[in-house]
């Protein structure tokens, strides 16, 4: 929290001299503190959510390199002089536990061309894969595993 409030100084201010940064990092921590007290949070507290951001934003970098490689497959499949795919729907039991990490997974599996979540009800998924490759281990993906890390913490939070 400190490091933001000492961005949203120097960014009021305009100006980036020594005397503005110290009285920023001063201010910015008096801020933080006070904070703390008033709001009930801590440094570990602050630590832990700083984590998960940073869990979120490799996740999101993770989805943009399977997407990228999804449409390879999907360009490789398209431009092959025979078409030979098995489409297929396959069904499992959601991985994740909360409601915000199953339409995040939802969401990445649609996302990646060639699959798409078709029916997610009461923690059953359905997804349409265009061939059986791509559905093969989407119950254990990457998507899977970073978002059982990501909530892993989210309640101690």
């Amino acid at each position: 929290m400190p490091v933001l409030f000492f961005l949203f100084w120097l960014i009021l201010n305009e100006r980036f001299t020594p005397e503005i940064v110290v009285i920023g990092i001063l201010i910015s921590i008096l801020v933080s503190l006070l904070n703390y007290r008033f709001v009930g949070l801590s440094f570990d507290i602050e630590k832990k959510i700083w984590s998960k951001v940073i869990l979120i934003f490799s996740y999101f970098i993770i989805l943009v390199v399977e997407v990228f490689k999804a449409n390879i497959q999907m360009i490789k499949l398209i431009l092959s002089p025979t078409i030979n795919i098995k489409p297929q729907i396959v069904y499992f039991d959601s991985p994740v536990r909360s409601e915000l990490a199953m339409v995040a997974l939802a969401n990445s599996i649609t996302l990646t061309p060639g699959t798409i979540t078709v029916k997610l009800d009461d923690g059953k998924f359905g997804i349409h894969a265009i061939d059986a490759p791509m559905a093969d281990g989407i119950e254990d993906s990457i998507f899977v595993h970073r978002l059982k890390n990501i909530e892993g913490g989210i309640d101690r939070v």
